[in-house]
């Protein structure tokens, strides 16, 4: 990095690995009311779980190599379309969906 900050971060740099972590890793995608998700996780990463909000709904993913797991958290939201491998399924609040990779 080269000493460019005082504390010896780069916020910018920092935003940068999160947005890979979380919109390339898990393939978040949106498009016409559809949030859609194709994950690819590197070979040194066992798995990744995040938490995001779409459209007022929490939603918590858990990618594994050979697995994906979509938990949707309790909410007062409506049911948010989700998109996989050209499919379109709802998923409201408290709902699981789980879908081999």
């Amino acid at each position: 990095q080269g000493g460019t900050t005082r504390e010896g971060i780069h916020l910018g740099a920092m935003a940068g690995t999160v947005d890979i972590v979380q919109r390339c890793y898990s393939g978040i995608e949106t498009r016409n009311d559809i949030l859609w998700l194709n994950p690819r996780i590197p070979e040194p990463l066992r798995c990744l779980r995040l938490r995001l909000l779409y459209r007022g709904q929490p939603i918590e993913l858990h990618v594994e190599r050979q697995h994906l797991k979509i938990t949707s958290l309790p909410s007062a939201a409506r049911a948010i379309k989700l998109g996989f491998r050209n499919q379109i399924f709802e998923l409201g609040p408290k709902e699981t969906l789980e879908f081999p990779l």
